[in-house]
C-alpha cells in the first residue's frame, strides 16, 4: 500500500568532517556547506600553524578554515554528498592553474576553460612560456591543448547532490517502492556496464553490444564515444560491478582504478578514469574490520604499457572491495551457453568424478611436454595426479580430466565446462602451481560456486602452503582435505579419497565400493566424549600444515588433549571420524555424533566463537540436545566471553577449565585430572552401555530445534539479500532448501536456503551475543499488482554491541550486506546500522544441524 503525502520527506544532504567524521546534514546545500566549514574553523584550524590532513598526512598551511577546505577540494575532490545516489545531480567542475595553482570552478565548462585561459595569458604568457612541467616553449594559443596532450591535465568535476524533488507521482516509487526482483551472477551480457582493455594495458568503461560465442568475443562501445579497438576477447573485460569477498585473495588478478584521461575533440573521445591489471600482494584490515587490498600493476613498460600518464604509481594501496573489479570466470560464460550444446557432446562429458589439476603438478604431464617443470621441483616424493585418477579408473570409475583439443593439445575449455557440469563429484588437487594458474582456479570456482558440485580437496606437489591465502584456499576454507603430498602415504590417504567417492558418487554393485571402508552409522559415533574445537588453536593441526598460524600452545591442544582421553574413554575427533568430503554429508555426521555422545568437551576460544562450524556444533548440543558440556578454555584470550558462546557458557553456570596459561607438562597433569573429575561426572571408564541406532522414541520430541517446520511462520531470504515474512511448505535436506510461500502472495523466490530462514518468534536471549548474525527489521515496501500486498523488510545484520538498560538488553549493529553486494539500499529508512533493537525485534537462523534434525511431523 501506498504512503500518503503528508507522510513523505526530502532525504537531507550529509556531510561528514574528514578530521572527526561528525556529520551535518541539511536539505539546503549552503546551509550544510556554513555549518561544516564553521566546524572545521573552530575545531580543527588554529589561527596560526598548520594542520595534518586526515586524508593524506600533509602539512597544510591554514590560518583559516579557508586553507584546509581548499586543500580537501583541491586535492581529495571533497564535496557533500547525498546518501542516495539516484537523484539529479548538479555538476560543480574545478581545474588548477599549472603555473601558481589557482583554482577556478564553474558550472559550465565552457566558462570555466575560457576563465583558465584568460587567466593565463593575462598572467604567466607573453610571447612564448616555458612549461612548468616539462619545460617546453610553447606558443601561448597552444598551452592548454599541451598540458591536456602531454601531461594528462583535467577539469575534475565535484558531484553536488541535491535532494530529490517530491511529487505526488513519484511519492510512493521513492518511498515505498516493491521489492526489487532478482540478479544472476554477474555474468557479462548485452547491456552490461563493463570495463575492457584497449591499447597499451589500460582498461576504459564501455557498455556490451554483443557477444560471439564462436569467437568468444564482445563487441562493445566505449563510454568515452571512442570508435576504435571494440572487438574485446572475454579474457580482457571485466563487468564494473564490485566483485565478492572470497573472489581475492593474496595472488588475484584485478583492475584497479589510477588516474583520469582527458578528452580528445579530433577522436571525438570524452574523458574518463583509467583502469588498470594489478595483482593483490597483501590483504590487512582498517580498524572497523573493513578489508584492505594493496598490490602492483602486472605490467610495465617493458611490455608496452604506457606508464607517464599522470597519478602513474607501480603500486596499488588500502583499495577497499568496492574499489576493485575482478574479470568473469570464463567456464561462468560458457556454461551459459551450454544450452546450445549437442546430446553427443552431453553423453561424452557425462563422469562420475571429474580431476581438477595442474600439468605442472604432474610428471607424466611435464615428459609429455604438456608442461614445463617449475624450477626447484622435486617429483621423486610427491604423488602425481594422473596416477591418482588412474587408480580410480581401476575401482571402476569414469574418470575425466583437462580434455584437450587433440589437434593442438590445447585444452578444450567447452567440453571442460561439460564435464564439470554433468560430473557426480570434483576433485581438485591444490597446490601452490594450482592456485596461481587461472584455469584450475576457474574450474574450482565454477564446480563449487556455478555447478555447486560435491567437492573433495586433496593436497599435491612439492611446493609450499601459500595456496591456503588465495581465493583457491578461501573457497576450502574450513573444509577437510586428504594430504597427498608425501608418495609413502600415498596407500592410506587413496583409502580415504576412495571412501569419499564412493559415498559421494553412489556407486552400488561394482568394485567402486568399499563395502569394508569405515562408513557412516550409528555405530561408529556411540562416543563417550564428543571433541569440539577449532584447528586454529591446535599444535598438531599446525605440524601438520593444516593451518597457517597457531594460536595457542602445544600443551592446551585440543587434538593432545583428546589423546590423553582417549586412553579412558571412546572420544570422538573429526579428523578420524568424518568421511564425507560434502558439506551436508560433514553435518549430518557431526549431529550423529553430537546425538550419540554423553558429554561434550568444547574447546573455546575467541577464534572458536568466531568459527560458524564451531557455534553450530556448541549451539546444537548445549541449545537443541541439552547435552552436558564443559568448556575448557584455550587460545590466547577471553574475548570470546563477549559472544554468543560466551552468553551460553556464561549462563549455564558451569564452571569453566582454564588452560590459557599452560605451558609445560606438569600443568597439563593438572589440567587433565581437573577435566577427568569433571567427565566422571557424566560417566565411568568402564561403563558399558548398548546404544540403540537412533535417540529414544521420545528423544526427538524434547529436542528444542530453532529449525522451522512444516507450517511453521519464518522470516525468508527473497533476492538482493533482503527478508519477509512466509510458511513453510517442505524441505528438502538433500541440497538443505525450504519451500516456502509469502505471506504478500509473491510467486517468486521461494526455496530458499536452510540459513536464510528464522522462525519468526522472539529467540532466548542467549541466542544472540557480539558478532551473532541476526535478522533485523528495516523499512517497508508496497505492494504490486498481481505480484504483491507489501510489507515489512527484514535484513542480515551481524551484533557489535549489547548493553542492558533497567533490566533489558539491547543490540546495536550493522548490515552484513551493502551496495556493493547487490544489496538494494535506496529504499525508505535505510540505515547502514540498527541501533537498540530488544530481543523481541531480531530473528535467528537455524543452524545446518538443526535443519538436518528437525522432528519427523
Amino acid at each position: 500500500m501506498g504512503c500518503c503525502l503528508s507522510k513523505s520527506k526530502v532525504e537531507p544532504i550529509v556531510a561528514s568532517c574528514p578530521q572527526c567524521h561528525k556529520k551535518y546534514d541539511s536539505s539546503v546545500v549552503a546551509n550544510i556547506g556554513t555549518e561544516l566549514y564553521d566546524h572545521i574553523a573552530t575545531v580543527h584550524c588554529p589561527e596560526q600553524g598548520s594542520i595534518e590532513c586526515v586524508l593524506c598526512g600533509s602539512t597544510v598551511l591554514s590560518k583559516s578554515s579557508q586553507g584546509y577546505i581548499d586543500h580537501l577540494k583541491k586535492e581529495h575532490n571533497f564535496t557533500a554528498q547525498h546518501e542516495n545516489g539516484d537523484v539529479p545531480r548538479e555538476i560543480t567542475q574545478n581545474v588548477t592553474c599549472p603555473e601558481c595553482s589557482e583554482t577556478f570552478q564553474s558550472h559550465s565548462a565552457d566558462e570555466l576553460g575560457n576563465s583558465l585561459y584568460e587567466h593565463i595569458t593575462s598572467l604567466h604568457i607573453s610571447d612564448q612560456i616555458n612549461c612548468s612541467i616539462c619545460e617546453d616553449s610553447i606558443n601561448p594559443s597552444d598551452y592548454v591543448a599541451h598540458l591536456r596532450q602531454n601531461h594528462d591535465f583535467v577539469i575534475r568535476s565535484e558531484i553536488r547532490v541535491e535532494a530529490p524533488l517530491v511529487t505526488s507521482s513519484n511519492i510512493n516509487s521513492l518511498n515505498d517502492a516493491p521489492r526489487p526482483m532478482r540478479e544472476g551472477r554477474p555474468i557479462p551480457k548485452p547491456g552490461d556496464k563493463v570495463l575492457c582493455k584497449w591499447g597499451d594495458w589500460q582498461y576504459f568503461d564501455s557498455t556490451i553490444l554483443s557477444f560471439d560465442q564462436y569467437k568468444l568475443e564482445y563487441y562493445i562501445e566505449w563510454d568515452d564515444q571512442d570508435p576504435t579497438g571494440r572487438n574485446i576477447p572475454i579474457e580482457h573485460l571485466a563487468v564494473n560491478q564490485s566483485p565478492y569477498e572470497d573472489e581475492i585473495g593474496i595472488g588475484s588478478l584485478v583492475l584497479f582504478h589510477q588516474g583520469r584521461y582527458c578528452a580528445n575533440a579530433d577522436m571525438g573521445r570524452l574523458s574518463g578514469v583509467r583502469w588498470h591489471q594489478g595483482k593483490i600482494t597483501s590483504i590487512t584490515a582498517a580498524q572497523d574490520g573493513t578489508k584492505l587490498y594493496s598490490g602492483s600493476h602486472t605490467k610495465s613498460e617493458e611490455d608496452g604499457k604506457w606508464v607517464t600518464y599522470k597519478d602513474y604509481e607501480p603500486n596499488f594501496h588500502n583499495y577497499k572491495l568496492d574499489e576493485l573489479r575482478c574479470a568473469p570466470n570464463l567456464f561462468d560464460i560458457l556454461e551459459q551457453n551450454a544450452a546450445q550444446q549437442n546430446q553427443e557432446l552431453n553423453t561424452l562429458t557425462q563422469c562420475d568424478v571429474y580431476l581438477s589439476y595442474c600439468p605442472s603438478d604432474s610428471q607424466l604431464d611435464v615428459k609429455a611436454g604438456l608442461a614445463e617443470k617449475p624450477e626447484g621441483t622435486n617429483y621423486e616424493n610427491t604423488n602425481d595426479p594422473l596416477k591418482i585418477k588412474k587408480d580410480l579408473e581401476s575401482l571402476g570409475y569414469k574418470v575425466l580430466s583437462n580434455i584437450r583439443n587433440p589437434h593442438n593439445q590445447e585444452l578444450d575449455l567447452n567440453k571442460i565446462v561439460a564435464c564439470i557440469k554433468n560430473c557426480k563429484v570434483f576433485v581438485c588437487c591444490i597446490s601452490d602451481d594450482y592456485a596461481s594458474n587461472d584455469n584450475c582456479r576457474m574450474e574450482m570456482q565454477y564446480a563449487k560456486k556455478t555447478a555447486h558440485k560435491p567437492l573433495i580437496p586433496i593436497i599435491v606437489g612439492d611446493g609450499g602452503w601459500d595456496w591456503q591465502a588465495t581465493v583457491v584456499g578461501m573457497l576450502i576454507a574450513g573444509e577437510r582435505y586428504i594430504d597427498f603430498k608425501m608418495r609413502d602415504a600415498f596407500d592410506e590417504k587413496f583409502e580415504d579419497l576412495k571412501t569419499q567417492v564412493g559415498n559421494l558418487t553412489n556407486k552400488s554393485g561394482t568394485q567402486a565400493v568399499d563395502t569394508t571402508a569405515k562408513p557412516t552409522t550409528p555405530e561408529n559415533t556411540k562416543k563417550d566424549i564428543f571433541i569440539s574445537y577449532c584447528w586454529t588453536n591446535s599444535h598438531l593441526s599446525k605440524e601438520n600444515n593444516e593451518i597457517k598460524e597457531l594460536v595457542g600452545n602445544e600443551w592446551n591442544d585440543p587434538r593432545r588433549i583428546k589423546s590423553l582421553l582417549a586412553k579412558k574413554y571412546n572420544v570422538w575427533l573429526d579428523i578420524e571420524q568424518l568421511t564425507s568430503g560434502q558439506m551436508t554429508g560433514m553435518f549430518e555426521q557431526i549431529t550423529t555424533g553430537l546425538i550419540n555422545s554423553k558429554v561434550v568437551c568444547a574447546f573455546v576460544s575467541s577464534q572458536y566463537a568466531r568459527s560458524e562450524n564451531c557455534k553450530m556444533e556448541f549451539q546444537f548440543a548445549a541449545k537443541s540436545l541439552k547435552k552436558p558440556f564443559i568448556p575448557i578454555c584455550v587460545g590466547e584470550d577471553m574475548a570470546w566471553t563477549e559472544s554468543v558462546i560466551g552468553a551460553l557458557v556464561m549462563g549455564s553456570g558451569v564452571p569453566i577449565v582454564d588452560m590459557l596459561d599452560v605451558r609445560k607438562d606438569s600443568h597439563l597433569e593438572k589440567k587433565m585430572e581437573e577435566i577427568m573429575e569433571r567427565i566422571s561426572e557424566f560417566i565411568q571408564p568402564a561403563e558399558e552401555e548398548v546404544m540403540s541406532d537412533s535417540p529414544p522414541p521420545d528423544y526427538q520430541s524434547a529436542i528444542k530445534s530453532r529449525a522451522p517446520r512444516v507450517g511453521d511462520h519464518v522470516i525468508s531470504h527473497h533476492f538482493r539479500h533482503a527478508y519477509y515474512t512466509a510458511t513453510i511448505l517442505s524441505f528438502n535436506k538433500e541440497d538443505m532448501t525450504y519451500l516456502i510461500q509469502w505471506d504478500d502472495g509473491d510467486p517468486s523466490g521461494r526455496n530458499p536456503r536452510y540459513d536464510q530462514v528464522g522462525l519468526n518468534i522472539e529467540p532466548d536471549e542467549d541466542d544472540i551475543g557480539v558478532g551473532e548474525k541476526v535478522f533485523f527489521p528495516q523499512g517497508q515496501y508496497g505492494g504490486t499488482e498481481g505480484n504483491n500486498t507489501g510489507g515489512v523488510r527484514y535484513h542480515e545484520g551481524v551484533v557489535d554491541s549489547a548493553v542492558e538498560r533497567n533490566g533489558v538488553k539491547y543490540f546495536s549493529g550493522h548490515h552484513v550486506r551493502g551496495g556493493d553486494d547487490g544489496k538494494w539500499v535506496t529504499y525508505r529508512g535505510y540505515d547502514y546500522n540498527f541501533h537498540n533493537m530488544t530481543v523481541a525485534e531480531l530473528r535467528i537462523a537455524p543452524n545446518a544441524m538443526d535443519a538436518l534434525f528437525m522432528p519427523s511431523e
